[in-house]
């Protein structure tokens, strides 16, 4: 019933850990649980030791690294209806069974997003709303590292996109879900714990390559206002360097620059007008820029009218 499909990279001890909370689960699943490991090309012993410790797990080793795309290639062998992504550095810990019962019930749902959370079952540190979802009943995407798929929407719309590389890939993939006529939805009864390791991860590659995806979005699939959306997105990224320092600045507009080497390789395929307007009002970044502060000025003016 459910392929889990677990892309790895120089987390060895990471994805070991995965694996094996995984075997814990299968044993009390009501349905049938594969897993399948995708090493994307790491150079550490992750490949050795998965046929090592795990050689029942089915496992891909890529020759060369092409970043989210990676989990495609376990996508093209699950064998069952339902594909559980995970991160090397997350885990089930709940409510899968309850997602499948769910899934089977409402066919027009293509994904389900889980919740994301910390080891001690609190919210995930690495993720903050505006990172992630706000808005839990109207989604434009989900979190990677815990989430359902129908296998039925990778046959309709494919895998994950080459060019995004890293971070956004759940929503390019979430756009492109919405156009196909399926919907996606929070499903806060299932819960995936995001160990967070911090290998790999950096807060320049994170907003570097989260802007310049952002924009790609918007310049390859929405079909008006394409210019307008791009300086919300730019502006909207540019807010955290309230948040987190000049730094990030520097790495938002780097991002920008980015997106500029990067948009002549995007060949335009607009959504519908109904997806590109639901995406544009319920993702954080292409919302109106200057929204808060309009109903801050709003509540400053009936203050002193009262």
């Amino acid at each position: 019933m459910v392929s889990a499909i677990v892309l790895a990279y120089n987390r060895c001890a990471e994805v070991l850990i995965t694996i094996q909370k995984l075997k814990d689960y299968r044993q009390s699943f009501p349905y049938e649980l594969e897993i399948i490991v995708v090493d994307n090309a790491s150079v550490d012993d992750t490949t050795a030791q998965v046929q090592n410790k795990h050689p029942d797990v089915v496992l891909i080793t890529k020759p060369k690294n092409n970043g989210i795309a990676g989990w495609n290639e376990g996508f093209k062998i699950a064998r069952h209806k339902y594909f559980l992504v995970l991160d090397d550095d997350s885990h089930i810990n709940s409510g899968l069974a309850e997602a499948v019962r769910y899934m089977n019930q409402h066919e027009s749902t293509g994904i389900l997003a889980f919740s994301i959370v910390d080891e001690q079952l609190k919210g995930d540190p690495f993720l903050r709303p505006e990172d992630a979802y706000q808005d839990l009943e109207n989604l434009t995407g989900f979190v990677g590292c815990g989430a359902l798929i129908r296998k039925e929407v990778y046959f309709k719309i494919g895998g994950y996109s080459e060019w995004v590389y890293l971070y956004t890939h759940e929503y390019e993939y979430g756009i492109r879900c919405l156009d196909a006529g399926y919907a996606i939805q929070n499903f806060e009864k299932a819960i995936v714990v995001h160990r967070t390791s911090a290998i790999n991860r950096s807060k320049a590659r994170m907003r570097t390559y989260s802007t310049r995806n952002e924009m790609g979005i918007v310049y390859k699939y929405f079909a008006t206002n394409r210019l307008g959306y791009l300086f919300r997105v730019l502006f909207n990224n540019l807010k955290f360097i309230k948040r987190e320092g000049l730094k990030t600045g520097y790495y938002v507009l780097s991002g920008a620059y980015e997106f500029i080497k990067l948009k002549s390789r995007l060949r335009h395929v607009p959504v519908s007008a109904s997806v590109q307007v639901f995406y544009a009002n319920h993702y954080w970044s292409t919302k109106p820029v200057w929204t808060n502060l309009k109903k801050r000025f709003s509540l400053g003016n009936n203050a002193k009218s009262k």
